[in-house]
């Protein structure tokens, strides 16, 4: 979900008012990887694990971290103006197909690749989610609450604490999958300051993202979701078409095939506890992960 928020506000200041466009200011030459990043710490860490890879194969690479809105980066790829971006199946699809119901990883996939459209392609999804998940304490979940269909005949006396935009997007969809009305849907910052709430009892439900290293630390228990309410959001590389060697692309896919959703949470505990600075997080997977 905080993927979709996607800093619009960001892209317009970057669009409007005769900005010039970093990016184009920052063309690569002939021969250059250049690799963005959204505005947000995972997918810059994921942009530089694909930067190390790359570098293996002796590629040059150029970095372009935090570049912001989903809009303006997605572009960027399918101008040229960014060889390969990391992204997300379920955001990407519905960003490029608003009507899309599709909620199945492989499903997602499969139908992600029918509307890139020229210019751009996707690589292989890996197996690293990072999808939204309601989240309880032990406590709560020892009464009986293992999965959201648990969740229906007890909503009333639940009060969820979930991004300003959970309303909109879930609140009906909720109520028709599982017949979920909550107490109440408390707007509460994404991280700590959620978790924080629901480990004071504030609120006795959280919206979470699977890759959250929080989880674990706090001994929360995440929510099945049998009906997949909420869609696949695996790992994939957005490319330029034609833009990576079959070396550089396969670099890529090694890294996609190595990591998963517990590799993912593991680095971002680097980043969100250990504040360790992306790059070395990055340096470190890939000697490690053999690749």
């Amino acid at each position: 979900m905080r993927r979709l928020l996607a800093l619009a506000a960001a892209a317009l200041v970057l669009t409007g008012c005769g900005a010039q466009d970093p990016l184009e200011a920052n063309k690569a030459e002939s021969g250059q990887v250049v690799i963005g990043s959204a505005d947000f710490a995972e997918s810059e860490l994921l942009m530089h694990i694909y930067a190390e890879a790359l570098k293996t194969t002796g590629a040059d690479v150029q970095t372009r971290p935090r570049i912001g809105a989903r809009e303006f980066y997605v572009n960027a790829v399918r101008n040229g103006e960014l060889t390969l971006v990391p992204e997300y199946t379920g955001n990407l699809l519905e960003f490029l197909d608003p009507a899309s119901n599709a909620t199945e990883s492989q499903q997602v996939y499969e139908l992600l690749r029918t509307k890139i459209g020229p210019g751009m392609e996707l690589l292989g999804q890996s197996p690293a989610e990072d999808s939204d998940v309601l989240t309880v304490t032990k406590a709560t979940a020892d009464t009986g609450l293992r999965s959201m269909a648990d969740l229906g005949p007890r909503c009333g006396e639940i009060v969820l604490g979930a991004p300003a935009e959970w309303k909109t997007r879930w609140e009906s969809k909720i109520a028709q999958d599982y017949g979920c009305t909550f107490k109440e849907i408390r707007s509460v910052e994404a991280g700590t300051i959620t978790v924080d709430a629901l480990t004071s009892g504030e609120i006795q439900a959280a919206n979470l993202f699977t890759t959250s290293s929080q989880i674990t630390t706090n001994d929360l228990v995440k929510l099945d979701d049998p009906k997949n309410m909420f869609p696949a959001q695996n790992v994939v590389p957005l490319a330029g078409k034609g833009k990576l060697t079959p070396p550089q692309a396969e670099a890529v896919e090694k890294v996609s095939r190595a990591l998963t959703t517990e590799k993912l949470t593991e680095l971002n505990k680097r980043l969100e506890v250990d504040k360790a600075n992306p790059a070395d997080v990055a340096k470190e997977f890939i000697a490690t992960a053999g690749l």
